[in-house]
């Protein structure tokens, strides 16, 4: 398998460096997206990826940042040179689906374009579900986020290899230690408070509106120390860290998840490619 990161930015924050979360699976022949967050199109071409190769899509959750450029890969694929793609999700994503197709049948000027959209299909990913998907066995778990949203960890096998995404989560060892037992790559969301406090400064945030933001995103999300004790307790290979704050540095990272993980720590970077 061949993962390349087409988005690795967190949030509602406009990143420069970073698109937001989108994962890029090929092997064999077959391509499949993890999330489609903004901007994840301009950093497929420019790993020159094409957009109407990507046959299944799988959304962790419904967040914007997660999902909402399947409106765009819809949409901006004006000349289809493939057949329409499967989106895979949690509850919700059939409603979510069906509004990005009818932004996108407002821009399909030929017939030709609206066939390809009737063939764009959904299925439910609810958690406990596993499937096959194309050349993958998928493996869903739901993993504690928000409340208002179903979010789902997966794991994906082909070929004897294996990686664990997890979307959004917070710790969640019960879940996420098991899922990702002896995973070849575990792509985990982090965070640290040194960045968080980086963020309110620059914000120039008040007291008590960065006192409100830290409690937000630690009740929401995980810490790099989190995700490094998830490595380690499930046997992972490697870990890579992502949906990465603005202000976040690359050595605090490492270090944080380093002092709970031994194997290979990685900062995910936008168009960085990997292979499991």
């Amino acid at each position: 398998m061949r993962v390349t990161f087409c988005g690795t930015g967190a949030g509602g924050s406009v990143n420069p460096r970073r698109g937001n979360s989108s994962l890029h699976l090929a092997v064999d022949g077959f391509e499949a997206l993890l999330d489609t967050g903004p901007g994840f199109m301009e950093r497929m071409a420019a790993a020159s990826l094409d957009p109407n190769a990507v046959r299944a899509v799988l959304f962790s959750h419904l967040h914007f940042d997660h999902a909402v450029g399947i409106i765009e890969l819809l949409t901006r694929t004006i000349i289809h040179t493939g057949p329409p793609p499967r989106a895979y999700g949690p509850r919700g994503t059939d409603e979510y689906v069906a509004s990005a197709l009818a932004f996108a049948r407002l821009n399909a000027t030929r017939p030709e374009n609206h066939e390809w959209l009737d063939g764009v299909s959904v299925e439910l990913t609810r958690p406990g579900d596993d499937r096959e998907i194309g050349p993958f066995a998928v493996e869903s778990r739901e993993v504690p986020h928000v409340e208002y949203l179903e979010c789902l960890a997966r794991r994906i096998r082909c070929g004897g290899r294996s990686l664990v995404y997890t979307g959004d989560t917070t710790s969640a060892p019960d879940v996420l230690v098991p899922l990702a037992e002896g995973a070849d790559l575990l792509i985990h969301e982090a965070f640290t408070e040194s960045a968080l406090r980086r963020t309110a400064e620059a914000g120039g945030m008040p007291d008590a509106r960065a006192e409100a933001f830290f409690a937000a995103i630690r009740s929401t999300h995980s810490s790099a120390a989190d995700a490094g004790r998830i490595a380690r307790d499930a046997g992972a290979g490697r870990l890579v860290l992502t949906h990465l704050l603005a202000a976040e540095r690359e050595g605090e990272l490492i270090a944080e998840a380093g002092r709970e993980f031994g194997g290979e720590v990685l900062v995910a970077a936008d168009g960085m490619a990997l292979e499991v």
